[in-house]
């Protein structure tokens, strides 16, 4: 796997779902947690130190701020266009009933055109074909990367605004 995939699979993993034992030890582990501090500095005491259970709940609020209850920062390629809103979702959709497209377990029950989808679909493709989905379904990461840096008040989702930023 090629560096910016490794990039676009973490930010796919941090925003599919809240940051759970294992997604932590992930980002602990010692040499993506070097990389990750050096992008986001804010983030190295939260990946140094053994979680609490508040920790755990602080993470999972701000999840819910951003993304769940009246979203901050809407992760749906949909709430970024006013015409073709479907577009994107049924291209996914398509792939996914066709056989094209497997998902991970924690991400089927996000929506076809969910951010974490997007980016997890597009480390499977390389060269043009990498350019060219990029092109037709991911035309709003600058736009959903601005509003996550300036939302959101955790920096492991500061740290994704930037892996986006990267993508």
């Amino acid at each position: 796997m090629n560096p910016e995939s490794a990039v676009q699979q973490l930010a796919a993993t941090l925003l599919a779902r809240e940051v759970n034992p294992e997604l932590l030890a992930t980002l602990q582990e010692s040499s993506t947690a070097a990389i990750l501090k050096q992008l986001e500095p804010a983030c190295a005491e939260l990946l140094e130190r053994e979680w609490t259970k508040g920790d755990f709940d602080d993470a999972a609020v701000e999840f819910c701020r951003l993304f769940i209850l009246e979203p901050r920062v809407p992760a749906r390629a949909a709430a970024y266009f006013e015409e073709n809103e479907l577009e994107i979702a049924g291209r996914i959709q398509f792939m996914i009933d066709n056989g094209f497209l497997e998902l991970p377990g924690g991400f089927k029950t996000l929506s076809p055109d969910h951010i974490a989808i997007l980016l997890l679909v597009q480390t499977t493709l390389g060269g043009e074909d990498a350019i060219q989905f990029k092109k037709d379904n991911l035309s709003w990461l600058p736009e959903f990367s601005e509003k996550l840096a300036v939302e959101s008040e955790h920096s492991f989702y500061q740290l994704a605004a930037k892996l986006i930023s990267l993508a």
